[in-house]
């Protein structure tokens, strides 16, 4: 049995075993529902004009001070736009190469722009160490938020960077960590361990709604609902019922990561109130996490019906028999 304070110092770390849930850290700050830390890729660019019209938009055409991955300071656009002719350099000649990608870092609201911009430069250099980059800091909006214009190719000239959906979910780690070091604290948990189900905005679609136009595909599982509604065939769909199982699997893992907290704090005095607020945040989450819904499921609520979808089973507390809950 590991020691009250070996878990105790388990709280800080961060890595996400996939396939296997989360750690011991990470579960903790779903809990305690810590922000997530936010990373989008907002667009590729091609050619030089777009790299350009990317270095353009991020400074607001040459107003916003933007700084390099090597901590220079380009004050102007015409500074701006002399780097990204640098970088053209290695641009690619085939149709559709992705020459530059624009990534956005978001930091929750209120944070400090100056721990904003060390982060990043943090995961520059952790993450891209042989990538050119430019960023600025934006801070109009209620959260300050940082965009990166980066060089797909390297500065070897061989490798090109292939953001694939885990290097995305790695990077976000390592700017929750950078962030962590700066005193901000942010999380990385996948959204079924937070009990959601559906996906982020995309930013079109989240252009669409600001003009009042349903998206296409909503408009599409709208009518489909409401055709099943009238023919009665309202069963749950497959994934439907697998998300309800990855719930309950979820707050599972929360109720079992609470007892082996309980468990080390009966034989050890060490960080004792820790362990067991600890196991106490764990397993209240358990009880009061989400059930993640789909869009047709939320279209039924909405039109008076209630989904279908079996009850589901809270997990049992992991109340101790020595009295330490709290």
């Amino acid at each position: 049995m590991a020691s009250g304070k070996q878990l105790a110092l388990d709280f800080r770390r961060t890595r996400i075993v996939k396939g296997h849930g989360l750690s011991l850290a990470e579960r903790l700050r779903a809990a305690r529902r810590v922000p997530q830390a936010i990373v989008k890729v907002a667009s590729y660019g091609q050619g030089l004009k777009e790299a350009m019209g990317q270095v353009s938009y991020i400074s607001r055409k040459g107003k916003l001070e933007l700084e390099t991955d090597q901590g220079d300071r380009l004050t102007t656009l015409a500074q701006q736009k002399a780097v990204v002719r640098e970088w053209a350099r290695d641009f690619g000649h085939r149709k559709n190469s992705r020459d530059t990608v624009h990534i956005v870092f978001s930091m929750p609201q209120g944070s400090d722009p100056e721990a904003l911009r060390r982060s990043v430069r943090k995961v520059l250099e952790r993450r891209f160490p042989d990538h050119e980059a430019v960023f600025g800091i934006h801070e109009e909006k209620k959260h300050p938020h940082a965009h990166v214009v980066m060089k797909m190719r390297g500065r070897n000239r061989k490798t090109k960077l292939d953001l694939r959906k885990e290097d995305l979910h790695h990077l976000r780690e390592v700017f929750a960590e950078a962030a962590r070091e700066e005193g901000v604290e942010m999380a990385v948990s996948p959204r079924a361990a937070r009990g959601v189900g559906r996906k982020g905005t995309k930013r079109t679609v989240y252009h669409l709604r600001q003009k009042k136009i349903v998206p296409k595909a909503e408009k599409q599982t709208a009518q489909d609902t409401v055709v099943d509604l009238q023919k009665g065939s309202l069963e749950e769909k497959p994934w439907e019922k697998a998300m309800l199982k990855r719930n309950r699997i979820e707050r599972e893992a929360y109720q079992a990561e609470a007892g082996k907290l309980r468990a080390a704090a009966r034989q050890t005095q060490v960080d004792r109130e820790t362990l067991l607020r600890a196991a106490a945040d764990l397993e209240r989450f358990a009880k009061t996490m989400p059930t993640p819904k789909t869009l047709r499921q939320t279209i039924l609520e909405k039109l008076g019906q209630d989904p279908p979808s079996k009850s589901l089973d809270r997990p049992k507390s992991s109340q101790s028999q020595d009295g330490l809950d709290r």
